[in-house]
């Protein structure tokens, strides 16, 4: 107990107690806070681990989607205008709206809004509303700077974005009923920027995602013609759950969705993160403007004024636009009566121009009768000029006729002359013809006759054949008959078919020199003779000879017959042929003697063949033979050829 002279006194004793409970409701308090620090960093450390924990299954499980080629869409650049409405072409054009100071500090705007399978504000979720949503944005009609005004990470044209959406779409499907599809963000950007600039502000920003492996697509807008010229915005259209594209078609969904995006403190992040990403480009570009992620309200300033409303909006832009129509009828009327009035100065124009057109016809019609005393006076003139002319005609003509009589008869003598001539050149080219024909014949008559002399030796050397025959046979039966005495003497050398000889047993039944022998050695000597007689011909026709490739000589054998060219191509006699065409190719030619060349003879040699000296003397030239001796025969000469055709 204290009494109240010494409290007022003082007392150390309440002093010290008053001073431990403040001591003590302090150090509660303290530890109070202690605690909520740490239950606030605890849940901290909460929601980091189970973001990383997100991340870590994102990346180590995945489900592949694929699209089949005959699934891919063909969208042919076609704009779903219904998923969101605008009113083209109705609002005034070129309007410019209020707004702040070009420098300074100033809020950013910032949208976003996610859409799932339980969607209700605005509208209800419709089937393909994601692949709407990124066809609308990815116009091109819209883009700043064209098709480089839009990019992507899951897609390299639209209508693979329009299949990523589709299958994103139906893989959500398969999670919660209520599960989220897409999320789309709204910024506004400076206008005093370059679009450049406001690129590199985007990508700055999109850096966020990309950490994440969100699947994003961004589409740069420029401002609408019927609204603020100063709406430099982009829109960006991502997904929650990461993705990776593997190749044209062919993307890897993560199992789980990144929780902290989609949550308030994510989204006042994220209007931080833009903000930072607007002005670090402003103040690399060294412009003195900047924006803040506080709200006006935040910072202190008037609310802006309230919202008249999207459907408001777009009766006041209809009303000025009736406005602006019923401005255009009153100029119109305007015009309308202006062009009245120069109808009717037009209709005073037409009424005059009659007038004038009524005098123009009086004195065409005066000048059209004076113009007619005119003609007739000069017709009368005509005619007289005419009968004077015709007169003077009359005495030029018999002078005329003298005239052309003259160069009648001096053509005539000309034609004349020239028929003259050309019978004299007909008379010279008819002798010369004779002369030709003459030749001609005559060097046909030349080659009969020689000819008929071939005919002629071939039968003497046939004869004097069957005497060498003849002769053998006789030695061959001498030879029998000296050693065998039985064998009679015949008086010719044929045997019938029934005829029988006996031969002694030490003599041979064969002849020394057979039949085939001699065949064979009468056609050696018939083909060296008409070997011989070519080269003769071939010397008359002037053929040349030539070497080809390996050094050989060769001429050519066009007006040869075939036992000829045959004679000269025979392998037997190529030395002799290439012999023949050396001296043929000599310069000057060296003669070439006509002689047969000689063979080699066999053991017992036939007689040779001794020609008549009181035979008629005939030109020598080569027989025309075949295939070889047995062909020769006494048939007329066949149709000549080459030259001496």
């Amino acid at each position: 107990m204290v009494k109240l002279a010494t409290l007022r006194k003082g007392s150390t004793a309440v002093a010290a107690q008053l001073a431990a409970a403040r001591s003590a409701r302090n150090r509660a308090t303290r530890a109070a806070q202690i605690e909520a620090a740490e239950e606030r960093a605890s849940a901290r450390r909460y929601k980091r681990a189970r973001a990383r924990e997100d991340r870590e299954r994102a990346t180590n499980k995945g489900i592949r989607v694929t699209v089949a080629e005959h699934e891919r869409p063909r969208t042919k650049g076609r704009i779903p205008h219904k998923l969101f409405y605008r009113l083209g072409g109705k609002a005034i054009r070129g309007r410019l709206l209020t707004g702040g100071a070009t420098s300074g500090t100033r809020s950013v705007h910032f949208a976003q809004t996610a859409r799932g399978f339980a969607s209700k504000t605005g509208r209800r979720w419709r089937t393909g509303e994601g692949e709407r949503a990124a066809q609308y944005i990815t116009r091109e009609e819209a883009l700043e700077g064209g098709e480089a005004g839009w990019w992507s990470t899951i897609a390299q044209d639209r209508n693979e974005l329009v299949a990523f959406h589709r299958a994103s779409e139906a893989l959500e499907r398969h999670d919660r009923a209520n599960a989220n599809v897409y999320v789309t963000e709204i910024v506004a950007l400076p206008a005093s920027a370059t679009a450049r600039q406001r690129r590199r502000m985007i990508r700055r920003y999109c850096r966020y995602f990309d950490k994440r492996g969100l699947p994003y697509t961004v589409a740069m807008h420029k401002p609408d013609p019927q609204g603020d010229v100063r709406n430099f915005h982009v829109h960006i259209v991502y997904s929650l759950r990461p993705t990776t594209r593997l190749g044209p078609y062919d993307w890897r969904f993560a199992v789980s969705k990144v929780g902290d995006v989609n949550t308030p403190e994510g989204i006042a992040m994220r209007r931080k993160l833009v903000v930072d990403a607007i002005n670090a480009t402003l103040r690399a570009s060294g412009s003195t403007q900047r924006y803040t992620h506080l709200s006006n309200r935040a910072r202190g300033m008037a609310p802006p004024a309230p919202k008249i409303g999207q459907k408001r909006n777009w009766v006041i832009r209809r009303l000025a636009d009736r406005q602006a129509g019923y401005a255009r009828l009153v100029r119109l009327k305007t015009m309308m009566d202006r062009l009245g009035e120069g109808i009717q100065t037009i209709a005073r124009a037409h009424v005059a121009q009659d007038v004038a057109k009524d005098r123009l016809t009086d004195n065409a019609d005066a000048i059209g009768k004076a113009l007619g005393g005119q003609n007739r006076r000069l017709a009368f003139c005509r005619t007289h000029l005419m009968i004077w002319l015709n007169n003077r005609c009359l005495r030029q003509r018999p002078r005329l006729h003298e005239d052309a009589l003259a160069k009648a008869k001096a053509a005539i003598e000309a034609d004349l002359a020239a028929a003259t001539a050309l019978i004299d050149a007909a008379d010279q080219r008819v002798r010369g013809a004779g002369t030709v024909i003459r030749k001609t014949v005559a060097d046909r008559l030349r080659a009969v006759r020689g000819r008929v002399g071939i005919v002629e030796i071939t039968a003497m050397r046939l004869e004097q054949l069957l005497g060498g025959v003849r002769d053998r046979l006789e030695r061959c039966r001498a030879i029998l008959q000296a050693h065998d005495t039985r064998v009679p003497a015949l008086p010719t050398p044929s045997l019938g078919a029934g005829d029988r000889v006996d031969v002694a047993p030490n003599i041979s039944p064969e002849p020394t020199i057979g039949l085939a022998e001699a065949l064979r050695e009468r056609e050696v000597q018939a083909l060296a003779r008409i070997h011989a007689q070519t080269f003769v011909k071939l010397a008359a026709l002037n053929a040349k000879p030539s070497r080809d490739a390996n050094g050989r000589w060769t001429i050519d054998t066009a007006g040869l017959s075939a036992a000829e060219r045959r004679a000269v191509e025979h392998p037997a006699l190529a030395a002799e042929t290439q012999r023949r065409l050396a001296i043929m190719a000599a310069d000057p030619p060296a003669p070439i003697a006509p002689e047969v060349a000689v063979s080699p003879q066999p053991a017992n040699p036939a007689p040779a063949i001794m020609l008549d000296p009181a035979a008629p003397s005939v030109r020598r030239q080569p027989p025309m033979l075949s295939k070889g001796p047995n062909d020769v025969g006494t048939s007329p000469p066949s149709r000549p050829r080459g030259p001496e055709r």
